[in-house]
């Protein structure tokens, strides 16, 4: 993913935070890895500054339940506004719009608001998926991206949509636990999309 007018963002290197950031990135090869821990690190900075822990959402999300066989090119994520523009300000990035990039860290963020809109049920449901030593991340629940990809299926006529809402139903699979099929079919009566929820199950 390529946006125009940035410009290259030179680090001051006194920062701990940002040498931390340097190291652990940089010994970091696999780009699932990287974004997944750079979110971490994020997250933890935001909780340390006294707000909620971001959630991961989105086709970050994908690519995470996935382990990178979906990818993407960032990372979207729904956070406390003031304090992750704060943060990312401090550590050389950039914005455009909605997206925060980092040319050193080869890092977008696509900020898509402080909570999830799929409501405080969907807030219960997020997992906790540990990335590395100490370090978490907030992930949106396989239910409700089933359900977001299936609105792109339908809505926004992406046909691999649905593959990927498959793909996630075999990773609920795989994790030992049953899919919620009722809460499915609420979210999707909300939505509009029985009928592709109904595809996909049967």
């Amino acid at each position: 993913m390529h946006l125009g007018g940035y410009h290259h963002t030179e680090w001051c290197y006194n920062n701990p935070m940002k040498e931390e950031i340097l190291d652990r990135l940089g010994k970091t090869e696999d780009s699932v890895r990287k974004r997944a821990l750079f979110a971490g690190l994020l997250s933890r900075e935001i909780v340390n500054r006294g707000g909620k822990p971001l959630v991961i959402v989105g086709g970050e999300a994908v690519e995470l339940y996935t382990q990178g066989s979906y990818t993407t090119g960032d990372i979207d994520i729904k956070s406390p506004k003031k304090l992750t523009e704060e943060i990312l300000e401090e550590w050389g990035f950039e914005k455009s719009g909605r997206v925060w990039f980092n040319g050193e860290l080869d890092i977008y963020i696509d900020w898509l608001g402080e909570s999830l809109d799929e409501g405080p049920e969907a807030e219960k449901r997020i997992n906790t998926v540990t990335v590395a030593e100490g370090i978490d991340v907030s992930v949106i629940s396989i239910e409700d991206l089933i359900i977001d990809r299936l609105n792109a299926c339908k809505y926004w006529n992406d046909s691999d949509s649905l593959m990927w809402a498959k793909v996630l139903l075999k990773v609920k699979e795989s994790m030992k636990e049953d899919v919620d099929r009722d809460y499915l079919f609420r979210r999707a009566g909300e939505e509009g999309i029985e009928d592709f929820l109904n595809k996909l199950l049967g």
